[in-house]
């Protein structure tokens, strides 16, 4: 038994069926033997350990795969979706459909070759292979895949035709042909060419070709499309096939599956009043943060802050010509500031918090929550959908205007894809920043934002919690504050000062450089997010819910 097991962290599937235009709206479901075991081979060639695998060793593992037919296990949940834009062109534009099946946060798509029993040394090559997919089918259908070596089969729910058990709606997925039958079908188009030039010579009264003189012209009529392994042949190109007139690889075959048929997309109604789309129903803004390799957890203000660019920058920036430097066009929601380009002061800190998340607790930073008190209007929630990147351009390119740490390497990337907006409630079974609960735990440092006063810690956390009326006379919620010394990351055990624990930009007052870990009780529960203390509006002094 061998099984591949995909998550795609955006929540979508990006792909074409073999032979079909993009502007059919169709979508390659499930994945296509073929395109996995050609995602397999394109790891190994950009980030496969040539040292320790070879490619002799890679082609053992294509073929012992293709040599069988795989199962599938589908999600419950999955929506035939598209959306439409137009391409920009001089002379006309074009409309574009991009389909894609929407899937659950927690799908798994189980992909299980029932018959394949690998040797240690290729199961470790499947799974280094698998651990280095960044995506499958179309570069934005982002993904995690591990392997398995035990797997139920009975939990198949998409299985080829004539197999016990298949029920379902019929659907053709293109897949390798296994070695040996690729080799003879590479020697029948070989055989039938070379019989083909010999009989054109002989009608037309030509001498016979000599065997060189058929092997240039089979090298001319076939180029690269015809080498002898399998595993070079999954390797071409499309357009290396179209180009010497395939209408299909030579080194694939149809296979016929039964599933469930996808789910269409419902027709959203339309908004016909003013008060439906209020901004007060979103406050918040939830991404998907991936890219290889995901910051840490102990970077979170360096990545709050560069959300922040990036949200501003698509609002893009004026000139102020007294004094020369660059503002942001961005409301105060976003900016932070007012009209004149002054920091707001405001207590109840109603303008963006950008807090950077680590939902699955593995220690690397896998969401950002962009939560803002006085909500998203229309025209922030456009420009906030157009987030689709994080970098960090290299240092000599970066001024002091971009507020950016230049301590961090040149030119990391990774990328964005909007969950979705809403209230903190729509998220808070995902999200452990946006819960609902009684106990608190800081995820990183809490940082008091002046001098400790008379009290320490628990003496600034119970002003700060009074200031933004979370406590008070008019608040019967009351609450306890333990002091921790640490906590646990990665299993190994963290202090404050293994956080980054300043902000980027110079000349701000930071009277407490240290910081601490607390846990806070409420009597009554508490809705996230909550943030405290200096740098609150980055991720620093950022508390989860114990769930």
């Amino acid at each position: 038994m061998f099984a591949l097991i995909f998550r795609f962290s955006a929540g979508r599937y990006h792909a074409t069926p073999w032979g079909r235009s993009v502007n059919e709206g169709d979508v390659a479901w499930p994945p296509e033997p073929w395109r996995i075991l050609r995602a397999l081979i394109a790891t190994w060639w950009r980030k496969g350990d040539r040292e320790r695998w070879s490619e002799e060793d890679l082609a053992a593992l294509i073929d012992a795969l293709a040599e069988n037919v795989p199962v599938y296990h589908l999600p419950q949940s999955a929506i035939h979706a598209h959306t439409r834009h137009y391409m920009p062109s001089p002379i006309k534009t074009t409309l574009v459909f991009d389909a894609f099946v929407h899937l659950a946060d927690d799908a798994e798509i189980v992909v299980a070759w029932p018959n394949v029993t690998l040797s240690q040394s290729l199961f470790a090559l499947a799974a280094d292979l698998a651990d280095g997919l960044g995506y499958l089918g179309r570069a934005e259908s982002w993904v995690n895949c591990e392997t398995r070596a035990e797997w139920n089969v009975a939990d198949a729910n998409c299985i080829p035709d004539g197999m016990d058990g298949s029920e379902g709606d019929p659907v053709r997925l293109i897949a390798p042909r296994s070695s040996a039958d690729y080799a003879n079908e590479r020697l029948r188009c070989l055989t039938v060419f070379e019989e083909r030039e010999r009989e054109l010579a002989a009608s037309s009264g030509k001498k016979r070709p000599t065997t060189k003189a058929v092997e240039t012209a089979q090298a001319k009529a076939f180029g690269p499309t015809l080498p002898a392994k399998l595993v070079d042949a999954l390797t071409l190109d499309t357009s290396d096939y179209q180009r010497f007139g395939w209408s299909r690889p030579p080194a694939s075959r149809d296979l016929v599956y039964l599933r469930r048929p996808l789910t269409p997309t419902t027709r959203a109604r339309r908004r016909t009043t003013a008060a439906q789309d209020d901004s007060a129903r979103y406050t918040v803004a939830r991404f998907v943060l991936a890219g290889r390799p995901r910051p840490r957890i102990e970077d979170t203000v360096k990545i709050g802050e560069l959300m922040r660019l990036a949200a501003l920058a698509q609002f893009g920036w004026t000139t102020d010509k007294a004094t020369g430097r660059r503002r942001p066009r961005a409301p105060s929601v976003i900016s932070g500031r007012d009209a004149e380009g002054r920091p707001l002061r405001e207590p109840e800190h109603r303008h963006a918090f950008w807090l950077p998340e680590d939902a699955d607790t593995d220690g690397e930073i896998d969401h950002v929550v962009i939560y803002a008190e006085a909500g998203f209007d229309r025209e922030v929630r456009r420009k906030l959908d157009l987030l689709t990147k994080l970098w960090v351009a290299s240092p000599e390119r970066l001024s002091a205007d971009d507020e950016i740490d230049l301590t961090m390497e040149a030119r990391q990337e990774w990328r964005l894809a909007l969950e979705g907006f809403g209230r903190p409630k729509d998220f808070c079974k995902s999200s452990r920043l946006l819960g609902l609960s009684k106990g608190w735990e800081s995820v990183t440092p809490f940082l008091a934002a002046g001098h400790l006063k008379a009290g320490g810690y628990p003496a600034e956390i119970l002003r700060l919690l009074a200031r933004r009326r979370m406590l008070g006379t008019s608040n019967s919620t009351e609450v306890g504050i333990e002091v921790l010394g640490e906590r646990s990351i990665r299993g190994n055990a963290r202090r404050p000062i293994h956080f980054h624990r300043f902000r980027s930009r110079g000349g701000e007052k930071q009277a407490d450089t240290l910081g601490t870990f607390l846990r806070l009780n409420f009597s009554e529960p508490v809705e996230g997010p909550l943030a405290l203390g200096y740098g609150c509006h980055f991720g620093l002094g950022l508390f989860s819910a114990e769930m």
